[in-house]
């Protein structure tokens, strides 16, 4: 299999997970919504998972936040680094792995607080379920 086909399909699994998290956000929030009592209070335990809903859609905002503005930084820089060689700015600019880093890293977080405020529902039911 080429490099080519490798990355499609990565930027395949990046997407689709990227996709069903926010759905599974939103309806984890509204699990969440379930737990509270006739006074609008949460259990300790959704409170967490709660914070952890909220701390994955800011690492999603921040997945694409930075990766855009690391990109657009570096494509300008190479943009006028060829105009200054070529008189163009149209040219084969290799990209380096560092550029990826920051954003990839976000994607990382936002998933690991996805499965973390699941275990803390899950934690909830348990609670619930052993009374």
């Amino acid at each position: 299999m080429k490099t080519e086909e490798l990355w499609k399909q990565y930027q395949s699994y990046t997407r689709d997970l990227t996709e069903h998290s926010r759905k599974l956000g939103f309806a984890g929030v509204a699990i969440c919504w379930i737990f509270r009592s006739s006074s609008f209070t949460f259990p300790p335990m959704i409170y967490l998972a709660l914070a952890f809903f909220v701390a994955y859609f800011i690492c999603d905002i921040f997945h694409y936040l930075v990766g855009a503005v690391i990109t657009k930084r570096y494509v300008e820089k190479e943009e006028f680094r060829l105009f200054q060689e070529t008189g163009s700015v149209d040219g084969d600019v290799p990209k380096p792995r560092w550029l990826d880093w920051p954003a990839y890293r976000f994607f990382i977080a936002k998933a690991i607080c996805m499965i973390v405020a699941f275990i803390f529902i899950g934690c909830e039911l348990v609670v619930r379920l052993a009374h």
